[in-house]
């Protein structure tokens, strides 16, 4: 037990850097209430020996020094209770402000190795615990040093009795340390399955449309229903040791306190001791019992707050896949001029595509189109163009400058993307905007430029309406326009757009080529997209097929000569939409694996 808690009061150390001044208070205001604990049951046996004796004097001076032992007791309490509650604030911002910084440097494919659901309860629930056990720290160490004092008492008192209370106490811990490792076992796997039911019920919710539609209602309640029996059965493992150390094994130390009665009582009966010394023996021993339950309670959640500190090392710890060093070029009057030169690239797994040798260029005030079947490597070309994965072999320029070699404030200032399902924060509009850029009068031009403007003014709050979760109650068409908006106070001068028009109506497509052919007369615009129409548009498609182009021109040109091109627009074209319709409504889209 000893070296198991000193092992992980050393991963705590490691972890959480706490302010030394509150850390010292903590502990000073923790040592004086607990020598003013042991010296309560001397000054009480004092007054039952004094008032025996007929001694009005002592009796009274005794009373009046209980009487400024409890207040001192309480008063070290409180400023304990306060020396606690700043470090925990302290700890707690320090916790939480670690994770955040490295859960924003997370790659893409994050996801693979630790679940969403994981990362929320890691955040919400095991940052707390960890904030706490300084508290729990500071006192298993004091409490563990009071009840090696009050053994020692014992022992000075009467050797026989100090044995005695010695084997009891070790019998007592070892029986309780066995039931907190196996609580802490199971609590352990009990949070396993908390995570999973959390990424559970996220689905469920994300997903509540497609369940009525393909009414699967009994299928998700079986799934989630298997899922929570195997947390009941943690639960339930978990309880038993519970129930043994709350109900049996405190058998032992009354049978303890049953036989110092009746070593104590025939010594007083012998005339070896007074009264005051079985009243003091025996108050001592159910302080000792008292806190042993206290240590091991400490000892308990200190092995549970063990799993958080577990879990929040392993998102400190996590390495992301791929690890893209920024340059020192801090250009940023870019034209716009994007260069692929025999650019490969390889995921590493085994179910996404690659891109082979890929070359072409996307020039400033024009629309260039990648286009193809799902899965032909348009969204990763997009993906090593935002930098979000490192190239193989090859190279990609910026107006003639590696994109590895510019700062990573610079680039994203130059470069930006609307996604098919673009994320609206869940704000007022204005808020939203604000988090590109806080000038109402820059917000407002944008707005009417993509043309969402009046429809805002038309709302009762205007700009300072709420957004539901994700925009739910604005139209797609319209998330779309407001996600074009905020990309465009971002200033960057080259806009991708990733089938941003997949799951829009005729009416709105047309909205969406005259917002293209406006941007393009100040910007390099580069889409993906499997409309036709669209396509049309486009001063420059680059045809995929299987990772490779096999086709880059114009619509014209392309509709003569290439039957990669002409098989998009004709025949497979209504089945390609129907595919990507599908994967709307699954999360895993075909797009991911390209």
């Amino acid at each position: 037990m000893i070296r198991d808690n000193i092992k992980i009061i050393k991963s705590y150390f490691k972890l959480v850097k706490g302010n030394k001044i509150l850390i010292t208070c903590l502990f000073i205001t923790s040592i004086l209430r607990h020598i003013a604990s042991l010296l309560i049951p001397i000054f009480a046996a004092n007054i039952i020996l004094y008032i025996t004796d007929g001694n009005a004097d002592k009796t009274y001076l005794n009373i009046l020094l209980l009487a400024c032992t409890y207040i001192a007791y309480n008063l070290f309490l409180y400023l304990n209770y306060v020396s606690y509650s700043y470090n925990f604030k302290y700890s707690y911002k320090n916790i939480r402000e670690k994770i955040m910084n490295k859960v924003l440097t997370f790659d893409v494919d994050f996801n693979d190795n630790i679940s969403k659901a994981e990362i929320l309860n890691t955040i919400n629930a095991d940052t707390g615990s960890i904030a706490e056990m300084i508290d729990n720290i500071s006192e298993i160490i004091l409490v563990f040093i009071k009840v090696i004092i009050l053994i020692f008492i014992f022992a000075y008192t009467n050797v026989l009795i100090g044995i005695i209370v010695l084997l009891l106490e070790l019998l007592y811990l070892k029986s309780y340390d066995y039931c907190n490792v196996a609580n802490a076992r199971y609590l352990m796997g009990q949070q396993k399955y908390r995570d999973k039911l959390t990424d559970n019920l996220s689905q469920i919710l994300n997903g509540l449309s497609e369940i009525k539609i393909f009414n699967i209602h009994n299928k998700m309640k079986q799934r989630f229903s298997v899922i929570a029996n195997k947390w009941s059965e943690q639960y339930m493992l978990k309880r038993k040791y519970i129930n043994i150390r709350a109900t049996l094994l405190p058998l032992i130390t009354d049978l303890g306190k049953i036989i110092l009665y009746l070593i104590l009582v025939y010594l007083v009966l012998k005339g070896y001791y007074e009264v005051n010394i079985l009243v003091l023996l025996i108050t001592y021993y159910e302080n000792i019992i008292t806190n042993t339950n206290t240590l091991m309670t400490y000892s308990k959640q200190i092995r549970e707050w063990s799993i958080s500190i577990t879990r929040i090392n392993k998102l400190l710890n996590y390495e992301n896949g791929q690890k893209l060093e920024f340059g020192t070029n801090k250009k940023d009057n870019i034209l716009g001029l994007v260069e692929f030169k025999d650019v490969s690239y390889t995921y590493k797994s085994k179910n996404k595509g690659s891109i082979k040798n890929i070359s072409f260029e996307a020039l400033p005030n024009e629309i260039t189109a990648l286009v193809g079947h799902s899965g032909c490597g348009k969204t990763t070309i997009v993906n090593l163009l935002l930098r979000k994965y490192k190239i193989d072999e090859g190279a990609i320029y910026i107006d003639g400058e590696n994109i590895y070699d510019f700062t990573e404030d610079t680039y994203s200032k130059n470069i930006t993307a609307v996604n098919q399902m673009p994320f609206i924060f869940t704000m007022s509009i204005r808020q939203n905007l604000n988090l590109i850029d806080k000038n109402k009068q820059h917000q407002i031009e944008a707005c009417k430029r993509v043309g969402i403007h009046d429809f805002i003014m038309s709302l009762p709050k205007g700009y300072n309406t709420i957004l539901s979760e994700n925009a739910s109650n604005f139209s797609g068409g319209q998330r779309q326009l407001l996600s074009i908006a905020r990309v465009l106070l971002s200033k960057a001068e080259i806009l991708i757009f990733d089938e941003v028009t997949s799951s829009l109506d005729t009416i709105l497509v047309e909205k969406m080529k005259e917002i293209f052919e406006d941007l393009k007369q100040d910007h390099t615009i580069i889409i993906i997209t499997h409309k036709k129409d669209v396509m049309q548009i486009a001063d420059n498609i680059i045809v995929l097929n299987k990772g490779e182009i096999v086709g880059i021109g114009t619509h014209d040109k392309l509709m003569k000569n290439n039957p990669f091109y002409i098989d998009l627009q004709t025949k497979n074209y209504h089945s390609s939409n129907k595919r990507i319709t599908e994967n709307i409504l699954i999360t895993d889209t075909d797009e991911t694996k390209n």
